[in-house]
Parts: C-alpha cells; sequence; structure tokens
C-alpha cells in the first residue's frame, strides 16, 4: 500500500472548514455575551440602591411636608409640660391611605385617634384623668408641579369626641389648609403652610375659636438615612384681638435600613409666655410599599 507523503514546507488542507469557521464564531459571540452580561448584570445592584435611597429620603420629607404622599401608619407620644406643674401626654394611633389619581395628582385620607393622660396643676391637687380624645379624620390632595415644585390642599374635621372634657377641647371645629414645597437640592427642601380653624359648634360653654397658622418647615436629608427638620410656626387668634404668637421645632428622624419604619423626634419650644412651657415629640411611621 503506498502512502501519500507532503512535501515539506506545505500544510495539510483542513476537510472542514465551515465548521472551524462555525466554532470560532460561536466563541466571539460568546465572548461578546459575557461582555454584555458583565456590564448589565452588576449595574442593576446599583438602581436597586438608588430606588431604596429615593424611598427613604421621600418617606424622611414626609415627615414635615404634606405635599408628599405617602401610606402609612404611624404611633405619636406627645408630652405637654405647662406652668404650674400641669402636664399632659398624649398617645396618638394614626393612618395616611393615599392613592395616584393621575399622573401628577395624588389623594388621600387620613385618620389620628388619640389617647389622653392629663395632670392638673397643683391649684387643683393633680388630679389626673385619662380616656379617649378628639378624633380628627380629612381628606386631601398634592400635585407634582415640577421635578422640585409641589403644591396640595386639605380639609379636616376635628370632632369633639373626647371621653371628658378636660381631654379635648370642646368643639367641633373644621381645619382647611393649603402648602407649597420647593425641593432646593438634593438635600434641602422648604415649605410654606397655612392652615386655618374654625370652631363650628361650641360645647360645655368652650369659647369659639378662629385662628390661622403660617409655617416654615425646612428638612435637611444627611447620609445614612438621616435628617433633620425645622419649623417656624406663627398663629393668629382672631377671638383674640389678632394675637400673634410664635412657636420653633426643631427635629431629627431615622429610617431604618431593613425595614420601611421611621422614628423620629421633634422639640418644640413656644416664643412667648403662654402657659405651655414645651412640647416633646416621639412618632413611629412605618410605610407602606417602601
Amino acid at each position: 500500500m503506498k502512502h501519500t507523503t507532503v512535501p515539506e514546507g506545505v500544510r495539510p488542507k483542513r476537510r472542514f472548514p465551515f465548521l472551524m469557521r462555525c466554532n470560532s464564531f460561536g466563541r466571539f459571540r460568546f465572548v461578546i455575551l459575557m461582555l454584555i452580561a458583565a456590564r448589565v448584570l452588576p449595574a442593576a445592584e446599583p438602581s436597586t440602591v438608588d430606588s431604596a435611597t429615593s424611598n427613604a429620603e421621600e418617606q424622611l420629607k414626609a415627615l414635615n411636608d404634606r405635599t408628599i404622599i405617602v401610606s402609612c401608619i404611624f404611633l405619636d407620644t406627645e408630652w405637654d409640660q405647662f406652668k404650674e406643674g400641669a402636664e399632659k401626654a398624649t398617645w396618638t394611633l394614626g393612618g395616611l391611605w393615599g392613592w395616584r389619581a393621575r399622573d401628577a395628582q395624588d389623594w388621600a385620607v387620613r385618620l389620628k385617634i388619640p389617647f389622653v393622660y392629663h395632670r392638673s396643676d397643683e391649684a387643683s391637687g393633680h388630679a389626673d384623668i385619662g380616656g379617649i380624645g378628639d378624633i380628627e379624620v380629612g381628606t386631601g390632595t398634592a400635585f407634582r408641579l415640577s421635578d422640585r415644585w409641589r403644591t396640595g390642599g386639605a380639609i379636616e374635621l376635628h370632632a369633639d369626641t373626647a371621653s371628658n372634657p378636660a381631654l379635648g377641647d370642646s368643639m367641633w371645629r373644621l381645619k382647611p389648609f393649603w402648602g407649597v414645597a420647593r425641593d432646593v437640592t438634593d438635600w434641602l427642601t422648604l415649605t410654606f403652610n397655612a392652615e386655618y380653624n374654625h370652631s363650628i359648634a361650641e360645647e360645655h360653654n368652650a369659647p369659639p375659636q378662629r385662628y390661622i397658622e403660617l409655617s416654615l418647615p425646612a428638612s435637611f436629608i444627611l447620609p445614612h438615612d438621616w435628617s433633620i427638620a425645622t419649623n417656624y410656626k406663627a398663629k393668629v387668634d382672631f377671638e383674640n384681638g389678632d394675637h400673634w404668637s410664635y412657636t420653633v421645632d426643631i427635629g431629627v428622624a431615622k429610617r431604618l435600613p431593613k425595614v420601611p419604619v421611621v422614628l423620629s423626634a421633634v422639640f418644640e419650644k413656644p416664643l412667648d409666655g403662654r402657659n405651655k412651657k414645651f412640647q416633646v415629640n416621639f412618632t413611629m411611621t412605618y410605610y407602606f410599599g417602601g
């Protein structure tokens, strides 16, 4: 049997050039897909982180900005210290349910149920009274005017539901509200609010109330889901000779990392000679969908 020899320097011909080209194309395609995956897949993690950060910032802003509507439930503990030794503690269980009406508009309803403990002053023997306070229910809407401007309005009913006159205001009162907010930067939001209070029915010989409250809240978003809030409030009492009174608030809040819960504390100090010395609030808020 004869064997064919290949002359030296001559390469043998490949029998399956088509298969070799297919294998080369397959390897090339595999490398391209791996490069695309290397760029796309890691990008999903920052996107998720950015979404969580945005939700946390919105929840922190919502504490001090009523033009942001986020469904939530909350428990607020308020302690008021008055002159002559009187004290008042209020535990308020509340909830806000919001929904999207249009692309740039949200609607909401809110309910607040207070439980009050009142300790009278020294002249009254420091008598202790506890029970249900005045329930409040309201509805409102908010509009996103642009990426940085928002506005909103609401109406709230303050009901005379206290189990004891000392635990409430002894009146039914309407509270229309309007506000506008601007995100000056990603970490600073300024708001202007106006709330008018008008009693429509008084009980137990309570004097009528008719006043307006103007406020200028500011929210500072800090790293690691912290925030600081300030609020300067002015009240004009139309039933008391258009008397002006002023209050300043300062608060701090922290959004927990694993659950959509915000813990906040606020200290309020009247700037005039009113009967109240100061007020402290501790609030725990759970946000839905966050």
